[in-house]
């Protein structure tokens, strides 16, 4: 199975009002920069997060000014917030209740209110319970009780994720099954690259359409098709349909849709512009998808139009080695979207991806492979303290997580656990697919 589509939730709000000291402390990590100044976060952040045991994404927005207010700079960061409020299924309205509603919050209160998803009115900058009054002026926006709080200091800061938690417990099952197909597959890439080629070519040149549903993903539509009597889900990231925003909401747009497609699929094929060559938005978006632990299948894609003599697709990897020395478990293929060079093989790889990410090893076998080898090489000492292997066992599929017990196991390396990936992919292949391991203790 694929990961579970996680819910969108949204921070909306005029510029400073502590839009990005709130999305800090929900995940619990300095991710976004906090400054006094107004306008700081000009990028968009996202983060998978928790509360408990309710899994959402999260998206830190800039601030919103009406349109012409500032320069071009601040209006497309604006016209960034209104895409992500469209993209949410859940809105926190960030008002700053010590300076008190503003035009701003009334203009983007409106526009909030004639979107799709349900908004939470959140008064920040409320430190104590003397100062709750001051969120009484939001009851006249229209969108229900404010939830005061301070992402600063912490006050009541739980009581406002357990209303949005609430929210989203009432979303489950709007989520479509996919119970019917066997494999689902994400196309993401950078614009350009030839992603609805690919997907046109699979399910139109080819003849396997079954029939088109609603994606989760509003204004997306899913193709489902068969292979070999198999059936298999696309999930397009490919394009924007709205042709009102520029190319800042286009990218941002675009980058949105990916994570929720990745949260949605098996294997991610990640296709790579061969004529461009390898940029450094293809490497974050493959670490994005291994972070998810989604199977990777790479796709250099326009082969066709690439000037080669023998060796190209060899300086191709050389380079590929070179900047993802860590990722050469991953497959890559050198296709053409075009005339369906070598396209079909992606379909291949996918099932076997797949194949491999719910694959379990059995606890024996591994402690024969791979435990044994541990134990015989442990970890170096540490300030006089030996470390020392006892025992592992796969602990879930999809992808694979495997757990090794061990003494004083929280002082081992990440490059002990490097090597301990290399052993299991060594034993086990596991191509295409990311490992987790993890150290315990056990004296």
């Amino acid at each position: 199975m694929a990961g579970s589509t996680q819910p969108v939730v949204v921070i909306a709000g005029r510029p400073n009002v502590g839009k990005s000291t709130l999305f800090n402390r929900v995940i619990r990590r300095r991710e976004a920069v906090v400054d006094a100044a107004p306008g700081v976060t000009r990028d968009r952040n996202f983060a998978r997060t928790d509360w408990n045991g309710v899994e959402f994404t999260l998206v830190d927005t800039g601030g919103y000014l009406p349109p012409g207010d500032d320069s071009e700079l601040s209006n497309a960061v604006s016209e960034q917030t209104l895409i992500a409020a469209e993209e949410a299924d859940l809105v926190l309205f960030i008002i700053d209740a010590r300076t008190g509603l503003s035009d701003v919050d009334q203009e983007l209160a409106r526009i909030l209110q004639r979107g799709k998803a349900p908004v939470i009115p959140v008064c920040n900058k409320i430190d104590d319970t003397s100062q709750v009054a001051l969120a009484w002026e939001v009851n006249a926006l229209g969108l229900g009780d404010p939830v005061p709080t301070s992402a600063l200091t912490g006050f009541q800061f739980a009581e406002m994720l357990d209303i949005l938690v609430e929210y989203l417990d009432g979303m489950k099952g709007s989520v479509p099954s996919r119970d019917y197909e066997e494999l689902s597959i994400a196309i993401i890439g950078a614009p350009n690259t030839g992603k609805s080629s690919l997907v046109n070519l699979l399910s139109g040149e080819n003849r396997m359409v079954v029939s088109d549903i609603p994606g989760t993903t509003r204004d997306a539509v899913d193709t489902i098709i068969k292979y070999h009597g198999r059936a298999i889900r696309l999930v397009d990231t490919a394009g924007l349909r709205r042709k009102k925003f520029g190319i800042s909401g286009i990218e941002f747009y675009t980058a949105l849709r990916t994570y929720r497609a990745l949260d949605r699929c098996d294997v991610a094929v990640l296709m790579i512009d061969g004529v461009l060559g390898l940029t450094n938005g293809d490497l974050k978006l493959m670490n994005e998808a291994e972070r998810r632990g989604v199977g990777i299948i790479i796709a250099v894609n326009k082969w066709d139009a690439v000037e080669k003599d023998p060796k190209t697709a060899d300086h191709w990897l050389e380079e590929w080695l070179r900047r993802a020395p860590r990722q050469q478990w991953i497959p890559i293929f050198f296709i053409s979207a075009l005339t369906g060079q070598r396209a079909i093989k992606i379909i291949e790889q996918a099932f076997e991806v797949k194949d491999q990410r719910d694959r379990r090893i059995p606890t024996a076998l591994l402690n024969e492979k791979i435990s044994v080898k541990l134990i015989r090489r442990p970890p170096p000492a540490v300030k006089g303290k030996p470390v020392r292997i006892k025992y592992g066992s796969q602990v879930r599929t999809s992808p694979p997580h495997f757990v090794f017990f061990a003494s004083h196991a929280k002082l081992i390396s990440d490059t002990y656990s490097k090597f301990t990936e290399g052993l299991l992919r060594n034993e086990f292949t596991f191509r295409g697919v990311p490992i987790k391991i993890t150290f315990r203790e056990k004296r």
